[in-house]
């Protein structure tokens, strides 16, 4: 993203495609908001299940070098606040909603178009759910596949060490009221089979530039 700022800021229309992206972590996306940013946005949090193995990854999250000391310092501190909670959904932080404001308002690109198809899960569709909040942007293709309101994923081996179990610690707040898993994100322009999957990219192209 360094290397091409000036390149994306010059950019009148700009396309993402996210199609097969399953989702990953939500700081994959964290570069990207600024470049679709019009107003303040809106996120809903999450509570976790506090548990003795659960706590375990947020203090080996804490030790990872991977992360800035910053991240490593929050990890360190919701460790301590979930191993004083076992046993309970914890919310860590004081509020359900967090608000993110940026000083800058880019006035290029100006059109900006996500493709999305029925693959896009997870930290995908948390990152659909703050750029749809953007007055630049659209999403196009087909409804997402619907996994996020439960989530955060961590493994358990097995005694034996021959399987894994992968399973989800938290849950949102936005459920019942807006739920995901099992609904999927709607486009805002669907992409019918009538147009193959090569050239949806043209087809989005095709249809920003027009406006």
């Amino acid at each position: 993203m360094n290397a091409n700022h000036r390149t994306i800021l010059g950019t009148l229309n700009l396309v993402i495609d996210l199609r097969g992206n399953g989702g990953g972590a939500d700081g994959s996306f964290r570069s990207l908001i600024p470049y679709l940013y019009t107003n303040p946005i809106r996120t809903v949090g999450v509570k976790l299940l506090s548990t003795k193995q659960n706590n375990q990854a947020m203090l080996n999250y804490s030790q990872d070098d991977n992360f800035n000391e910053s991240d490593r310092k929050w990890f360190k501190d919701a460790y301590e606040k979930l191993d004083k909670n076992l046993g309970k959904f914890v919310q860590l932080n004081d509020d359900i909603i967090s608000i993110q404001k940026l000083d800058t308002i880019y006035p290029q690109p100006k059109n900006i178009a996500i493709i999305i198809n029925e693959v896009n899960a997870s930290t995908t569709e948390q990152f659909l759910l703050a750029a749809k909040q953007s007055k630049k942007v659209k999403l196009f293709g087909t409804t997402t596949f619907g996994a996020l309101d439960i989530s955060n994923m961590t493994g358990a081996q097995s005694p034996c060490g021959e399987f894994e179990l992968w399973y989800c610690v938290s849950k949102s707040h936005r459920i019942p009221d807006m739920a995901i898993d099992g609904k999927g994100i709607q486009p805002d322009y669907y992409i019918d089979k009538s147009i193959p999957p090569y050239k949806w990219v043209d087809f989005v192209n095709k249809v920003i530039s027009e406006n």
